[in-house]
């Protein structure tokens, strides 16, 4: 297994184009050498430069930060994508590692994260835990390391809802699926979309909709039983969850084509009020601070998904994890591991988590709510607040068998695999890698 994956990359190198796998942006090329008393630190960072809300703030940060410290240079490269975590494969299996990279809390980026690439930054962290949300102190190795100082608490499975839309259908805010089926017929009727989402890039279905849907059908008991191998991601749990993504794509209540929409087109109809619903994360709101007007922030809400069938988990309940952040090279030398921690501090310390939160995030590090913060921001805050919170699907199980799933959720709804093969493969991939 572990052979193949080395050829999958390593062809990956050869065959993805430079420009999908990083931009080098408004950056110089990586040194790392002190030049003229300034250090210049190399950083691989997750980013999608043609975004033209995310892409500007996040440049602002990086130039108050510079501002603050000229004795320190960030020289970026941006990865989108799966390119982003093909290139950090190939990165991490040629030793070629960037002085600071962007990383998972969970399994996402183990490959980096569990085979000691990285510094452990909680002699750095130390008296400062209690300024963060306990979600983001939880262990992340399994010593209870600290890889990467979360940015924000990422809640992944946000139904918004267009609440003027639904007056005006004549419909309210459903409590049960069945419900919200039932609404699909008036909403189409209407000419519009029933629930926005776009899946090219297949992670989204996985990671906005599956994972919330797995803890709905099975509880959280469950899901940590599979997670520990004394249950099955074959177990009727998990295929009924698959069977609801099933029927929703089957009964036309996805966006037309989702799995051939880039993503950004979901957030484009719900903003443009094509579709009634849109399922999303909470990084979303970033994007909507811009892009809705003030009398759309009046009646656009955040909402959880309605009750499923045969229940199990919590009503109401999101997908949720620590959110990514940026860690360091193992290999960094004592000047340049404090330069590279004055940026991690900075990017999710108190300085930086308030600069984010003004463009619709919600940090890690505790803040109290401005008094005038955008209605949007106000919303995700109340809605982190209520909502209980499982697990995102890709933070729990490893990367290889998370990018078949990703594929095969496409695959079932194309109607080319069952539910049921879907959670098989599953499940015997995670059982080769081993649990």
């Amino acid at each position: 297994m572990k052979t193949k994956r080395l050829f999958v990359f390593l062809l990956a190198l050869f065959l993805v184009s430079p420009a999908l796998l990083f931009c080098a942006g408004t950056k110089e090329q990586a040194s790392t050498e002190t030049k003229d008393g300034v250090i210049t630190l190399s950083v691989y960072h997750y980013l999608d430069q043609t975004d033209k809300t995310t892409a500007p703030n996040f440049q602002h940060l990086v130039d108050v930060f510079e501002q603050e410290n000229p004795n320190i240079k960030l020289s970026f490269e941006y990865g989108y994508g799966e390119a982003f975590h093909d290139k950090l494969q190939t990165m991490a299996m040629s030793g070629q590692l960037p002085d600071i990279i962007l990383l998972y809390p969970g399994k996402r980026t183990s490959q980096v994260t569990s085979a000691g690439l990285v510094q452990d930054l909680r002699p750095y962290l130390a008296g400062h835990e209690g300024e963060f949300a306990d979600m983001a102190m939880q262990g992340q190795g399994e010593q209870g390391e600290i890889w990467e100082l979360p940015e924000d608490i990422s809640i992944t499975s946000i139904m918004y809802t267009n609440n003027r839309l639904l007056k005006q259908l004549g419909l309210t805010l459903p409590k049960t699926y069945e419900e919200l089926l039932a609404q699909g017929e008036v909403i189409r009727a209407a000419g519009l979309i029933p629930i926005s989402i776009a899946n090219k890039d297949a992670w989204p279905m996985q990671s906005c909709l599956a994972g919330m849907l797995v803890e709905r059908a099975g509880g959280m008991a469950w899901f940590d039983k599979a997670l520990a191998g004394e249950a099955s991601f074959a177990d009727p749990q998990f295929v009924h969850a698959m069977d609801i993504i099933k029927e929703l794509n089957d009964k036309q209540m996805f966006s037309p084509g989702t799995n051939q929409l880039a993503y950004g087109q979901g957030l484009d109809d719900f903003v443009n009020e094509r579709a009634v619903y849109f399922i999303d994360g909470g990084w979303t709101v970033n994007n909507m601070v811009g892009e809705l007007t003030d009398q759309q922030k009046t009646y656009m809400s955040l909402e959880s998904f309605p009750d499923i069938p045969y229940q199990q988990g919590k009503s109401q309940s999101a997908s949720a994890t620590a959110g990514q952040g940026f860690g360091m090279n193992a290999k960094l030398s004592d000047a340049k591991a404090q330069a590279a921690w004055k940026w991690i501090w900075f990017y999710s310390g108190p300085e930086g988590s308030a600069i984010r939160q003004r463009y619709g995030r919600l940090p890690a590090y505790n803040l109290a709510e401005p008094a005038d913060a955008d209605p949007m921001i106000k919303k995700l805050i109340a809605f982190a607040a209520k909502v209980p919170m499982g697990y995102v699907m890709d933070s729990v199980i490893d990367a290889e068998p998370i990018g078949t799933f990703n594929i095969n959720l496409q695959n079932m709804m194309f109607g080319t695999m069952t539910s049921t093969q879907v959670a098989q493969e599953l499940e015997t991939m995670v059982q080769a890698i081993g649990r």
